[in-house]
């Protein structure tokens, strides 16, 4: 049997991001890379193909010219919802409520193909924008069948970018019960009629939904976590913490543990959803996630707007889960903003997300890290606790780590860790005259320095080029595919009436809150 030699990497030359350089940029570096690790890191001097050979390694050696460029670990997107990406610039001015509403009712029902196109098209765009992994909350408008999950999974395996799929399902909406005792009716909508409607057995039916789907995301999480050399993981995605049973959770939890995955869910995006967790629970959310024991470093919460309470934000510094920041998908829908600043003088690690297509509206990690550093000033009259350039980007790389579970592993150039590198252009507009490195990557690049992209050892983006998938034929035919959409037509007068039920529903919520303080 003839043997495998292990691929070689060498990036010659290069300036890279050193938070403890001067300005934050190490001139003309070489970075080694064997495999899927980056193996050593040191002046080009030092280090170079000459070097490697005298050193024993043997092999190929591919080399990349430095010059003129910028290394910096590749970005993790810690929260998107692939599926979304047919709807982007669809709806404007909707608050969560009414918009989960309209994307129930218009979304219809995607095909395995349909999964594939979407899933593909979030890669295209994240790595030609220094994007090297995701955390995908991948959902599906009905039952789940293995076949979408398998086709998500097989677009990131084919675009060769680095992510976690967390299929979505949840076993009880306590929104609907909230909105029952306010005299409210949603079950009739498409969006009721999915989280259980008029059902009297929806209960019992909706646990034998959840034991049918944990036992489907068994397999499929034995089949898929940790494939493609280990750039592919399967977690568990419980939708949201006022769509979920303590059963649910713990079962999500126990299955996550068995596979060495991680646990992804919704956190009081909002203040409705706080108000009907609060009312169903009679406490906290995150003080009934703490109650239960699920509490725990596996677990990322997207979102994590309405955790205020001190009380709460110690539960999570003290158990290790990961809250995701999504800040322009929480402006858009006017949801509220991540107490961050208080969050980070906890200790508690940040992630930063972009949230869906539709609520974002584009996979542009860089936006979200700008608005990160910027839309908390106002909200802090002392720039002493302003959130620092370094700070948001951290977020979008060690702190994505660590919801990907990756701790010390990904999210900067270390020796030892996962080769995942992006090289940016230093000769673009936006770059130069090459300042403070976490100034510029926060509040000048905006994707466009991107020149090339390697994710788990291999180059996947050359010259702004992909070289995994055909993005015009992908583009070409997801365009196409987009124009038979439901949402592509005008409203039907049923869901019409039904956004505006859920308008009422909200605006009563919201007096009720707003009353209270």
């Amino acid at each position: 049997m003839e043997q495998q030699t292990t691929s070689h990497l060498l990036i010659e030359h290069v300036d890279l991001l050193d938070p403890q350089a001067p300005r934050g940029i190490a001139t003309d570096h070489s970075i080694w890379i064997e495999g899927n690790r980056i193996r050593r890191i040191a002046p080009a001097s030092a280090l170079n193909v000459s070097t490697l050979i005298q050193s024993g390694v043997r092999g190929n050696i591919e080399v990349i010219n430095g010059r003129g460029l910028f290394a910096m670990p590749g970005l993790v997107n810690a929260h998107t919802h692939s599926p979304e990406n047919y709807m982007r610039g669809a709806t404007e001015c909707m608050p969560l409520e009414p918009w989960l509403v309209w994307l129930y009712g218009t979304c219809g029902e995607y095909t395995a193909r349909d999964h594939y196109l979407c899933a593909a098209m979030s890669a295209v765009e994240m790595l030609l924008s220094g994007v090297t992994a995701s955390l995908d909350h991948v959902w599906h408008g009905g039952a789940w069948q293995r076949e979408y999950l398998d086709a998500a999974m097989q677009a990131y395996r084919d675009a060769g970018i680095r992510a976690a799929v967390a299929p979505m399902f949840d076993d009880h909406d306590y929104v609907l019960d909230v909105a029952d005792a306010l005299g409210h009716d949603l079950r009739g909508s498409v969006y009721g009629q999915s989280h259980g409607g008029y059902r009297p057995d929806r209960d019992a039916y909706r646990r034998a939904v959840l034991h049918d789907t944990l036992a489907m995301l068994d397999e499929w999480m034995r089949d898929w976590h940790g494939s493609a050399e280990g750039r592919l993981q399967a977690f568990l995605g419980p939708a949201a913490g006022q769509l979920v049973t303590e059963e649910c959770m713990q079962a999500s939890l126990a299955l996550a543990r068995k596979h060495g995955a991680g646990v992804h869910m919704h956190c009081v995006e909002t203040r409705v959803q706080d108000y009907c967790i609060r009312q169903v629970r009679g406490k906290s959310l995150m003080q009934w996630l703490a109650e239960i024991d699920v509490l725990t470093p596996e677990l990322s919460l997207p979102h994590s707007v309405w955790v205020r309470d001190p009380a709460d934000l110690d539960l999570l510094a003290a158990r290790g889960a990961v809250p995701v920041h999504n800040p322009a998908a929480n402006l858009k829908l006017g949801s509220g903003l991540m107490p961050m600043r208080a969050m980070l003088d906890r200790g508690i690690t940040v992630a930063l997300g972009v949230d869906g297509a539709c609520s974002s509206d584009n996979q542009n990690l860089f936006d979200a890290i700008k608005l990160a550093a910027l839309i908390h000033n106002l909200n802090h009259h002392d720039p002493k606790t302003w959130i620092t350039a370094r700070e948001a980007f951290e977020a979008a790389t060690l702190g994505g780590a660590a919801a990907l579970l990756l701790r010390d592993q990904l999210g900067a150039l270390r020796e030892g860790w996962l080769a995942d590198v992006v090289l940016l252009d230093l000769n673009t507009p936006v770059l130069a005259p090459h300042n403070d490195a976490f100034g510029m990557l926060v509040h000048c690049e905006t994707g466009q320095s991107v020149r090339h992209v390697i994710v788990n050892g291999h180059v996947v983006v050359r010259d702004r080029q992909l070289l995994t998938l055909n993005a015009a034929e992908l583009v070409a035919e997801f365009t196409e595919r987009a124009r038979a959409l439901p949402f592509r037509q005008p409203l039907d007068a049923k869901t019409q009436d039904d956004i505006a039920r859920c308008w009422r529903f909200w605006w009563d919520v919201m007096t009720r809150v707003t009353r209270s303080e």
